[in-house]
């Protein structure tokens, strides 16, 4: 595996110095992130507790899916959607109700039955703070699979 390079940007007089990381990756090819652009998750993801450091790529040709891409592993990504698009009521819970500080997402998965979005564990990130965590709701409202309907439009 490569490691990744760190870059910095020419100071000018007056310019804060900006931290540039480098990251290839085969989905996406070479991108270059902005330090102010990653979200520290303390904790990782739940079963990838080692991760801590990751950035959120968009892509046009999966819109609105996003991906969670980690900085300590550039080929590791994972498609992230917005809940509202599911479940437009959607609450991960009273500490995470405003939106102007909190984004959950949530995780999807490709399996034999089709994809599935994981709405009892969503990612919060706290786009105050640049921080990250996965919660567990723990109420039984939101599944760990529900399903995705693809609606197609005629052309």
């Amino acid at each position: 595996m490569e490691t990744m390079t760190t870059l910095s940007t020419p100071v000018t007089a007056g310019t804060p110095q900006k931290s540039i990381h480098k990251l290839s990756t085969e989905q996406f090819g070479d991108i270059l992130i902005e330090e102010r652009h990653i979200f520290l998750f303390p904790n990782g993801l739940l079963g990838f507790e080692e991760l801590r450091r990751f950035v959120i790529v968009r892509d046009e040709r999966t819109e609105p899916v996003r991906w969670l891409l980690s900085v300590e592993h550039p080929e590791l990504s994972f498609p992230v959607l917005s809940p509202y698009f599911l479940v437009p009521d959607y609450t991960p819970g009273k500490d995470y109700s405003d939106l102007q500080r909190y984004t959950p997402l949530v995780i999807l998965t490709l399996g034999t039955g089709g994809a599935t979005a994981n709405l009892k564990a969503p990612v919060i990130l706290d786009v105050h703070t640049q921080q990250g965590e996965q919660i567990i709701i723990p109420s039984d409202k939101y599944s760990t699979a529900h399903p995705l309907s693809v609606q197609q439009t005629e052309k």
